[in-house]
């Protein structure tokens, strides 16, 4: 688990292009790429972890704590992106404050020359034509684009995908209240009318049907456990490492998630830093910025394999990045609220209807 105690530049981690770790894609979001590192030949002096060397304590090479159960999150080269230090900065100041200890990924900020950042990218280019075994490869829509050489900083996270001893999943929670702009007599969530709006203008089909892409963020945070159960049948299906079934996976998490206060406490916080809508707000406002990192970020489930039944499960909320209004993103998100509004979206009354079952939200069962 990586630190939480603010390091100063001269004692960050530094990684170069002579650093001797190999390096692995595992994912990648619209902004960022994160990659496995291999830690076991990183060798330090005693007192100066971060600088490769040959030091030994009784012959063994001294591997530096930092690597330990973490990955490394670097960012694209995008003009929209945030840099990493001023992120990591908005993380600890403005988001790591309104959670309990233990309820987010952890980030520890690293020093990464251009050299290490060009490593790192011709992993990009290497993995586009021969996917690793661990990951999917690199999504098409994604080839192209790389990491910034001039960027000078990376983050460490905890790792919570699964492993030898554990299962894990992810998903995204999405917008868990409704738009403060949305009609009094919507029929559709944010998510939801986001989501059908586009099924019809971008005249794609419901192919993520039965996955945690097509659920309804209310069903979330609902009072009620069956309500929430056909969404954790989504989120579950794409658990990986998992050695039973999802029936059985469900049976195990329906009861904690339905109890846990982390989703119930991010929808109140998406609310409280954002009361009165796009429309009416300054984008470029700290509270505002951090709605939309609340309402962007992702929800990590670790579940301990049965012959690993001591072990508790654990969730935690990761990707929590500062929202800037730059790069027209401001004029992006107050144009798409406006034609979900204009358009009949929020209220199923749009002229070309989304495709049957594409969006069942829990608002049009409870109209």
């Amino acid at each position: 688990m990586v630190a939480t105690r603010a390091t100063s530049s001269a004692n960050l981690l530094m990684l170069d292009g002579d650093t001797p770790i190999e390096i692995e894609y595992l994912a990648e979001g619209a902004a960022n790429v994160v990659l496995k590192i291999r830690s076991k030949r990183i060798i330090t002096r005693d007192d100066d972890y971060g600088q490769p060397g040959t030091a030994t304590v009784d012959g063994v090479p001294r591997i530096d704590p930092r690597l330990k159960g973490n990955l490394l999150r670097l960012r694209k080269d995008l003009p929209s992106v945030a840099r990493v230090s001023e992120s990591h900065r908005h993380f600890k100041q403005q988001i790591e404050p309104l959670f309990p200890a233990g309820s987010l990924v952890e980030q520890l900020l690293c020093k990464v020359t251009p050299e290490f950042v060009e490593r790192c990218n011709q992993e990009l280019r290497d993995n586009e034509h021969n996917p690793n075994e661990d990951s999917l490869g690199r999504p098409k829509k994604r080839f192209g684009v790389y990491l910034a050489k001039d960027e000078g900083y990376a983050t460490l996270i905890t790792h919570m995908g699964y492993d030898k001893e554990h299962a894990g999943t992810e998903f995204k929670p999405k917008w868990l209240a409704q738009s403060p702009s949305a009609p009094p007599d919507a029929k559709r969530c944010r998510t939801c009318a986001l989501r059908a709006m586009r099924y019809v203008k971008e005249e794609t089909t419901p192919a993520s049907k039965g996955t945690s892409e097509d659920l309804c963020p209310l069903t979330l945070v609902d009072n009620d456990e069956d309500v929430l159960s056909p969404s954790l049948d989504s989120i579950l299906a794409k658990c990986r490492g998992a050695p039973i079934y999802v029936s059985e996976l469900e049976r195990q998490i329906l009861p904690y998630l339905h109890k846990l206060p982390l989703l119930r406490l991010l929808r109140d916080l998406q609310v409280k830093k954002d009361p009165n809508g796009v429309l009416e707000t300054d984008p470029s406002g700290l509270d505002f910025m951090t709605a939309m990192a609340l309402r962007d970020c992702t929800f990590f489930l670790k579940i301990p394999n049965q012959d690993n039944s001591k072990a508790r499960i654990e969730a935690r909320l990761g990707d929590l990045d500062l929202k800037t209004p730059d790069g027209n993103k401001a004029q992006y998100w107050k144009k798409i609220e406006q034609q979900l509004i204009d358009e009949g979206w929020y209220t199923a009354t749009e002229n070309t209807p989304a495709p049957e079952g594409s969006c069942v939200c829990l608002l049009s069962k409870q109209k």
